[in-house]
């Protein structure tokens, strides 16, 4: 294990935590979720917490495999700068080796990379002591839920989720999940951009008058507001489902396709309770393949009707599951078709009409999803923020308008 006591160690100027700093650093908790306004100090905490964390015994100067993640590379680069300014002598000194291009320092044993982490793909392959996610609120889901929680099996890493908020998006979700989890393993702060004490006053006091009063609340205060464009309410009280085995009933499935970029969906809901009872999500595989993987779910369940997105890259492939003998039908998801499904679909959450797996990707990207109305239309235009995805939301969609039209001549204008 590497002594921080170390002599090279001992000429570093590193910043001192502010209290509230401290105490974050200083929790035993596992998954420490941090909602902090703009300006609180948030990065370069989590930057302190990379390089050395004495009380639980992490980073660089640990020995410990730690990445940072960004949303983008300017705001990566904010996190990289910093750690190499603040490791200068240990750098000059050549002990350590140092790559730019790969944003990565390693020093005796440790290693400390910084990556953006937009398309959460690129994370994948890592393995982490420390695993930090700054500006989470603005990451897919995906980037913890499928690619950060398994990197950190291996040594029972630590997650340090740190982000202003966006809404009442998954970050949301897993903030309260930190304040309601009474394990000790989660843990969670909320403080605005006050907390700072490093901040002027009167600049800070300025904001109020700067600024509209939702981005205040949201910017400044840390408040989780509901999104006057967010479609779906409800959510976290439909979200008590979990997966089933297969039993007699009536169900019907629906089907979002994707394969580099985004996950096909399918899921199987039962017609007379209304209840999600099956979910499979997956990505990267061959249309062959992913055939085969809906045609098992298919016997699984001996659904009455699969509604299956059919534009592009779907046509093919119901085309193929039809000649199988499956009783797929196709829908195309166009400007006015799209609202049908998705309105309806809101609705059934509103009138508590719906019960949902609660599983975590889908109830994120349901909190996300947004409403705008188009410019030269005036009409709903419906989809998931810039850099997250809708596919489960889609795929659910699908469900709810086969659950109520299964059995009828389906019909889309």
């Amino acid at each position: 294990m590497v002594k921080p006591t170390d002599s090279l160690l001992r000429t570093l100027h590193l910043p001192e935590p502010y209290p509230l700093q401290r105490a974050i650093m200083a929790s035993p908790a596992k998954r420490k979720v941090i909602c902090a306004g703009r300006r609180a100090g948030k990065t370069e905490m989590a930057a302190l917490m990379a390089i050395r964390n004495d009380e639980n015994r992490l980073g660089l100067a640990y020995g410990s495999q730690v990445l940072i993640t960004s949303t983008t590379q300017d705001q990566a680069d904010v996190s990289w700068r910093r750690i190499k300014a603040w490791l200068r002598p240990l750098l000059d000194s050549h002990d350590a080796y140092k790559s730019d291009s790969h944003r990565l320092i390693e020093w005796k044993g440790g290693r400390l990379r910084v990556k953006t982490g937009w398309d959460a793909d690129v994370l994948r392959g890592e393995d982490a002591d420390l695993l930090i996610l700054d500006e989470c609120a603005r990451l897919d889901p995906v980037a913890w839920y499928e690619v950060g929680a398994p990197m950190l099996a291996d040594r029972d890493g630590t997650a340090v989720f740190i982000s202003t908020p966006n809404r009442r998006n998954w970050f949301y979700t897993l903030y309260n999940h930190a304040l309601e989890n009474d394990s000790g393993r989660w843990a969670a702060w909320r403080f605005p951009t006050h907390a700072n004490p490093f901040l002027s006053t009167v600049g800070v006091a300025e904001l109020a008058s700067d600024m509209t009063s939702e981005a205040y609340r949201q910017e400044i205060l840390a408040e989780f507001l509901e999104d006057q464009g967010q479609v779906f309410h409800n959510i976290t009280g439909c979200a008590t489902a979990q997966v089933m085995s297969p039993y007699a009933g009536q169900f019907v499935m629906g089907v979002d396709w994707g394969q580099a970029n985004d996950c096909t969906c399918v899921g199987v809901m039962d017609r007379q309770t209304r209840r999600l009872v099956d979910m499979d999500r997956f990505n990267g595989l061959p249309w062959a393949a992913q055939r085969g993987r809906l045609r098992a779910m298919a016997d699984r369940w001996q659904p009455q009707l699969i509604l299956a997105e059919s534009n592009s890259i779907g046509g093919p492939n119901i085309e193929a599951l039809v000649a199988d003998g499956l009783p797929v039908q196709g829908f195309e998801m166009t400007a006015s078709s799209k609202p049908q499904v998705i309105e309806s679909l809101a609705l059934a959450f509103e009138r508590n009409e719906i019960c949902i797996l609660d599983d975590p990707v889908l109830v994120g990207e349901l909190g996300a999803y947004e409403r705008h109305a188009s410019r030269l239309t005036g009409r709903s235009q419906y989809g998931a923020p810039q850099g997250l995805h809708d596919d489960t939301v889609i795929m659910l969609a699908l469900c709810w308008y086969a659950c109520l039209h299964s059995g009828a001549s389906l019909r889309f204008s």
